[in-house]
């Protein structure tokens, strides 16, 4: 089962947090989403499981070099909330814009998280909250589409030895509140790329 949404030009796709699905990096692979569920366009895909990626299956080239040596998999977690994000109106695509993106959305969450009380710091796409990092996030390019992963730790367990985390519940969020969390962040960031486009529409060169 999953909900689908449209908001602005994003179709928002929920699929039901009581069927886990395993990040394992397949999912950003190009028209991930079309082929699985049948819809075309720019899309938000929200799921809820673990994440289990080895070296050969990360695109972040620092990170495999910097820490390949402490763990055979690198990226882990039992229970996470991941946004799978596809977009086509880049051509051809960008990895820096979809970079600057990436960035626009881990202030979303930011923002959101907040607004519940959580005091989170930002480096980069990384966040932490007592020096203890919350978040997975990666923005890439297919041939013809802009891509990011991003993940947010549920639970606080899970995680590659040589990595401390900590996970949305350990900081308060309830069970019942993760999907519209989920919701109100992909509507944010839907609403906040629509705006620049606006922006840039109404705007005369000189």
């Amino acid at each position: 089962m999953m909900k689908n949404f449209k908001k602005h030009h994003y179709n928002i796709i929920v699929k039901d947090f009581s069927n886990s699905e395993i990040y394992d990096g397949s999912q950003i692979a190009n028209h991930y989403t079309t082929e699985k569920y049948g819809i075309f366009g720019e899309t938000i895909l929200i799921f809820r499981g673990g994440m289990k990626l080895s070296p050969e299956e990360m695109v972040d080239i620092k990170d495999i070099i910097r820490e390949a040596h402490l763990n055979k998999i690198l990226i882990s977690s039992d229970d996470s909330l991941h946004f799978i994000i596809e977009e086509f109106d880049t051509q051809p695509p960008n990895m820096e814009m979809e970079y600057y993106r990436l960035q626009v959305l881990t202030q979303i969450v930011i923002e959101v998280l907040k607004d519940k009380g959580i005091d989170i710091i930002r480096k980069g796409t990384d966040m932490y909250v007592n020096n203890r990092k919350l978040n997975v996030a990666i923005a890439t390019i297919s041939v013809s589409s802009s891509k990011i992963h991003l993940g947010i730790n549920i639970a606080s367990t899970g995680f590659p030895s040589h990595v401390e985390a900590i996970g949305l519940l350990e900081l308060g969020i309830k069970e019942e509140e993760l999907e519209k969390i989920a919701m109100v962040i992909a509507q944010h960031y839907s609403h906040e790329i629509t705006k620049i486009k606006e922006d840039v529409s109404k705007t005369r060169p000189i």
